[in-house]
């Protein structure tokens, strides 16, 4: 069954509003949406708004934005969990260069450096850029996406361990002079599973009910 939607999902937290910023989250569905066919795409607006965000970035504590993307089978009774997808995106200020770099990371064998942007706001351009991900429907029947953004500044102890994995495993990797999975095994599995708790935040948005 053919389906022409988007989905956006407007996320607010109540201490983003006290600060006059908001983070928004979009979510757009294939304009035919049909059993095993295109995944949905997902952009952001404002992620790196926040002031004590900001803050902290420019005094060298890296952000790490942990996306996660859930698609759900409506039923009579529960609701079925039928996919789930993640993906990772680092940002740092390195003061040598004065420039922001962003990192993504989807998976364990897709890794993406987006290099070094001149200012926060051209590095959160790269970041909001709509973003496609394979999770799609499987069978007919009613769905809907649920997700959710983590927002982490990376606690002072790190930062040892982010310098050495962003600058000794992973250019190679990039270069293809060793494996990238043994870059996702020693940077992100490790370095995202230790954060300051004092500055996380989470947001969390279902879309509507569709049919296929």
């Amino acid at each position: 069954m053919r389906l022409t939607a988007v989905l956006a999902c407007l996320l607010s937290a109540a201490p983003l509003l006290a600060q006059d910023s908001r983070v928004q989250l979009e979510l757009t569905l294939p304009a035919t949406l049909v059993v095993n066919g295109e995944g949905p795409s997902v952009a952001t607006a404002n992620v790196l708004a926040n002031p004590k965000t900001r803050e902290l970035l420019r005094n060298g504590f890296p952000t790490a934005l942990h996306f996660r993307a859930e698609l759900w089978r409506k039923s009579r009774w529960f609701d079925d969990q039928t996919g789930m997808t993640e993906w990772l995106v680092l940002v740092q200020y390195d003061p040598a260069s004065e420039l922001y770099r962003v990192v993504r990371q989807h998976g364990n064998n897709q890794l993406e450096d987006f290099g070094g942007f001149a200012s926060l706001a051209s590095a959160e351009a790269q970041i909001n850029r709509a973003y496609k991900i394979a999770l799609r429907p499987t069978r007919s029947g009613r769905y809907y996406y649920a997700l959710s953004l983590d927002i982490e500044t990376l606690r002072v102890s790190d930062l040892d361990a982010l310098q050495r994995w962003l600058r000794g495993d992973f250019q190679p990797a990039v270069r293809g002079k060793s494996n990238p999975l043994t870059a996702v095994r020693r940077g992100f599995e490790t370095l995202f599973s230790r954060v300051l708790g004092g500055e996380n935040r989470r947001y969390e948005q279902r879309s509507g009910i569709f049919r296929v």
